[in-house]
């Protein structure tokens, strides 16, 4: 077996993000989470308010990461997960600048 061939999984982490209003802020909250120590990828479905996350970053880092940017954040329930999420707290959205 070729051990350097094969790295270790990555693990995948899904966030619920809320307090996205336009396509500005989930490029901002992809942004803020790409910097994220062990972070290897994140993509923000902006439709669904939420953030997929590759890497061995911890949840409680990538949930600190958005707080900081200033939108809210959680480990996603599989069950509520893209009903609607990036649509709570519009009135944000000034307070952001993302646009």
């Amino acid at each position: 077996m070729d051990s350097h061939l094969q790295s270790p999984a990555a693990n995948t982490t899904t966030l619920a993000v809320s307090g996205m209003t336009c396509g500005g802020c989930a490029q901002a909250v992809e942004r803020v989470l790409s910097r994220v120590p062990g972070v290897e990828r994140a993509a923000v479905d902006f439709d669904r308010g939420v953030a997929t996350v590759n890497g061995s970053a911890a949840a409680s880092q990538l949930i600190a990461a958005v707080e900081a940017a200033g939108y809210g954040a959680s480990v996603a329930d599989k069950s509520a997960a893209g009903k609607g999420a990036a649509k709570e707290n519009s009135h944000e959205h000034r307070r952001h600048g993302c646009c």
